[in-house]
């Protein structure tokens, strides 16, 4: 049976917007009788649920700059409901949508649902104009997606019209149809249930009728102005942040997202935010955590960490206004994620760890408040991922490792209940690639390549299936060269070599498709740096030096005005540093080596070295032992000592081979041997390394 990502398809006028709506929001908040799921329907297993369901726009509203997005939504739904109306049935775009579907899809997944106007005017003189149904709808198309003049019988429809089935029947009629399931059944359990809802609706209106009567006059008031704010942006703005953010996310372009973003703060601007209700003060927080995002992705940390707070002082008063909405809770999770994330990206751990550790605890406030809502238990794993970076960095690796396996347990159901979504393949794979990062930190290299491996090949297997989407991509390109980097490990260069070559290509197409998102810039340094340190670590100097400079290269292209630094990129940029000081020591060019190694470890001590596990005590160590054989000062090898004694945690593989050998040069060979022995057993086989324990056998001898 295929899969599909959306239930259905509504095509609609733009002028019938708010029956578009009301559709969207009838099948998404249907819930199935629990009598009938799981039964055998006409289309499979009856559901639970009937969403996601997509919403399209008039090309008027949504221009032709997203027509290849609709076509993918289309093909990607299981069936099409028109909205038919006199308005419908003169647009272009509802007939071209019909069109599309009937020609590429089966044409009995077509529904109809009437708002207005009337069945057949057509053939009626005089009331022509009257015709409700698209004509895509009513008559036969080719496989040219022509639409012919030869008439098919009239479609069956739901007719939501007071004179029809009035908007109950009109629902349920859907909900019947694409649940597979008898009207009749469906109708006889909506009565009961709504029975249920009557007799306790009328409990608690007894109750508070006499406060409604003397709050009725002014909530009337009240309401009226509300409504005149709330119109003016809430249904462009729910369009623009989910499904038209989605599509546009998949197609991986910024200057489309920020236009996006740009209109709907336009449209607040003109608002008076005092008049607003809490759901649009909720939205508007939405579109500056979006424009926060594209300016994060831009390189401008202050210019997204300013839009971040912004959104965050207004989703915290929200939530003091109503602490026990799972949604406000929600809204201010995301707020103080990114502020998290800034804190991360500038090397802040502390603060990071403070803002992560808030978002997880609103997500077991989510999860508490409705166990059954499996968006929030998504929020949890978030969060704990989120905590898992920040132990991994500090070298707190068996927390770090609680956090991601207990993010892992929630994205597998995710990934095993949803295998057609590509947001639960990202989300799984990425959880998978952290946990192996930490097996990685943890000496257990074996498991580290094979938890990668598993990630490489799902994303393979999905980004296959739909190569247009750049998320898949972009994180296919990411996983593809910590591949390399595990391969590298356990001694497999070869492999690991073809994984970085991947990896560079994959973020090259990547960068010219979007050259202003930096972060997919970075993805390609980072690639390209692992190539270049496994050339070096196999004696191929060249390869290596060429690659490292296309390393600075990539990263100096980023230095633009308004765009900062990270500390991940000044730490790629010392690393292809260490790379070219090692080919000029090699070739005898020691007053160059020297140079470059002394820089690189002021640069990193002056990151810091507190986190025994970070790169930057990995490019401080390499970079004096190096010094050391350089200069023969044997003060390089105790600074090497203290760096990593003195760090918290646990030291990472080739920061611990530096500092056993440094040890072995410092008088301590008994403590130096068992620090590399305990690399050796676990199976770390790099060629750095190998070619360390050379040295330690011909020094032995």
């Amino acid at each position: 049976m295929a899969v599909f990502r959306y239930k259905a398809f509504v095509s609609y006028s733009w002028s019938d917007a708010k029956w578009g709506k009301w559709l969207h929001h009838a099948i998404e908040t249907y819930r199935t009788p629990n009598a009938l799921v799981g039964n055998d329907g006409r289309h499979g297993p009856v559901p639970a649920r009937l969403h996601p369901v997509f919403k399209d726009r008039e090309e008027e509203a949504a221009g032709a700059s997203i027509d290849n997005a609709v076509e993918e939504a289309l093909a990607n739904s299981e069936f099409l409901i028109v909205v038919c109306s006199p308005n419908s049935a003169k647009s272009q775009w509802v007939n071209r949508e019909i069109a599309w579907f009937k020609t590429h899809r089966d044409p009995a997944n077509v529904f109809a649902l009437i708002v207005g106007g009337e069945p057949g005017a057509t053939n009626m003189p005089g009331r022509e104009d009257e015709e409700c149904f698209p004509k895509a709808l009513t008559n036969l198309v080719n496989a040219d997606m022509e639409v012919t003049d030869e008439a098919l019988h009239a479609p069956l429809a739901a007719d939501a019209r007071d004179t029809g089935d009035g908007k109950r029947g009109a629902k349920l009629k859907i909900a019947a149809a694409l649940l597979g399931v008898g009207l009749d059944e469906l109708v006889r359990r909506d009565d009961r249930r709504r029975a249920r809802l009557r007799i306790a609706a009328t409990a608690i209106s007894v109750s508070i009728a006499a406060v409604m009567s003397v709050l009725a006059w002014s909530a009337t008031v009240a309401r009226d102005e509300a409504l005149f704010q709330r119109n003016e942006s809430q249904q462009l703005t729910e369009f623009m942040l989910t499904d038209l953010r989605g599509r546009l996310d998949e197609v991986g372009r910024l200057d489309i997202l920020e236009t996006v973003g740009t209109r709907l703060m336009t449209s607040y601007d003109r608002q008076n935010l005092a008049r607003l209700d809490a759901d649009a003060l909720g939205r508007r927080a939405r579109v500056q955590l979006l424009l926060g995002e594209i300016e994060n992705s831009r390189g401008n940390l202050a210019g997204a960490l300013k839009s971040y707070q912004s959104a965050a002082a207004t989703t915290a008063e929200l939530l003091a206004r109503d602490p026990d909405a799972p949604q406000r809770m929600f809204d201010h999770a995301q707020s103080l994620y990114w502020v998290g994330y800034i804190a991360w990206q500038r090397g802040d751990l502390d603060t990071a760890k403070r803002q992560f550790q808030g978002y997880d605890e609103l997500a077991d406030k989510m999860v508490a408040a409705d166990s059954r809502n499996f968006d929030w238990q998504l929020e949890k794993s978030y969060a704990q991922s989120n905590l898992g970076t920040v132990a991994s960095d500090r070298g707190a690796l068996d927390a770090s490792r609680k956090h991601f396996a207990t993010a892992l347990a929630i994205d597998r159901r995710y990934y095993e209940n949803n295998r057609g979504s590509a947001d639960a393949v990202i989300q799984y794979g990425i959880t998978l690639s952290w946990l192996a990062r930490v097996e990685g930190r943890r000496f257990d290299f074996a498991r580290s390549e094979a938890l990668y491996r598993e990630g490489v090949g799902l994303f393979e297997k999905t980004s296959g299936a739909d190569p247009k989407d750049q998320s898949l991509q972009l994180q296919l390109a990411l996983i593809t060269k910590q591949h390399a980097m595990a391969l590298l490990d356990v001694g497999q260069a070869r492999e690991a070599d073809a994984q970085a070559d991947r990896a560079i290509e994959r973020t090259k197409v990547l960068s010219l498709h979007d050259p202003a998102n930096v972060t997919v810039s970075e993805y390609l340094a980072g690639a390209q740096l692992v190539r270049a340190r496994s050339a070096s670590a196999r004696g191929d100097f060249s390869t290596a030096d060429r690659l490292a400079q296309l390393t600075l290269q990539t990263l100096k292209a980023l230095g633009k005005p308004g765009v900062e630094q990270t500390s991940t990129q000044a730490e790629v940029a010392d690393s292809a540093r260490l790379v070219l000081a090692r080919s000029a020591q090699i070739r005898g060019k020691k007053r160059e080596a020297q140079s470059l190694y002394s820089a690189a470890s002021a640069a990193a001590a002056k990151r810091g070295l507190g986190a025994a596990g970070s790169l930057n005590v990995t490019i401080f160590a390499t970079a004096n032992t190096a010094l050391a054989d350089l200069t023969r000062d044997r003060r390089h090898w105790q600074d090497v000592v203290d760096a990593v004694q003195r760090a918290s945690g646990e030291p990472a593989a080739r920061s611990s081979s530096e500092y056993g050998w440094a040890l072995i040069n410092t008088g301590q060979r008994e403590k130096g041997l068992a620090v590399l022995r305990r690399l050796e057993a676990a199976g770390y086989r790099h060629p750095d390394f190998i070619a360390l324990m050379e040295r330690v056998g011909d020094r032995a001898r």
